[in-house]
């Protein structure tokens, strides 16, 4: 099982392709905390019609509450809800970007990738030619920032 939370859901559907995180994954499970992040009040993105029209994304409820509200000290309630499915349905993978997140995961011994890793994993498997230009394009419409050096980090040894 693939559980998202929102950021990496968002910065796909900005760049209208969804589509290569269905190759990647198949189905993606969000909790609903990201679901009303993406879809109720998500209707400030314009990518939000295109995250309702994917029909591989599925939501499923959490049964831990009391881990939910534990990590919400620390974390907004899409990700805290993202970690907190992802260790009840034991997933295999939690798509997550945000660097606070991304501790408590690895605190609870969650594997995890980024939208810059699901690119990296795209490129490797021959669904896109090269990362460039998607993460060019990330960073324009889906105002996704990245450090400049990690940026010419990441296409250099992507040889781009």
């Amino acid at each position: 099982m693939i559980v998202s939370n929102t950021t990496p859901l968002i910065n796909f559907a900005a760049i209208r392709r969804l589509d290569i995180l269905e190759s990647l994954f198949g189905t993606i499970t969000i909790p609903p905390a990201v679901a009303y992040e993406l879809l109720d009040r998500g209707q400030e993105y314009p990518s939000s019609l295109e995250i309702q029209r994917a029909t591989f994304i599925r939501k499923q409820e959490i049964q831990n509450v009391l881990l939910r509200d534990s990590l919400t000290i620390d974390l907004d309630s899409g990700e805290a809800e993202a970690i907190t499915l992802a260790l009840e349905q034991k997933a295999d993978l939690l798509l997550l970007d945000e660097v606070t997140g991304r501790m408590k995961a690895e605190a609870y011994g969650l594997t995890f990738v980024g939208s810059i890793g699901c690119l990296i994993e795209a490129k490797r498997r021959a669904i896109v030619p090269a990362i460039k230009p998607f993460l060019d394009e990330m960073r324009q419409e889906a105002r996704f920032w990245i450090n400049p050096r990690l940026y010419a980090k990441i296409l250099r040894e992507q040889n781009e």
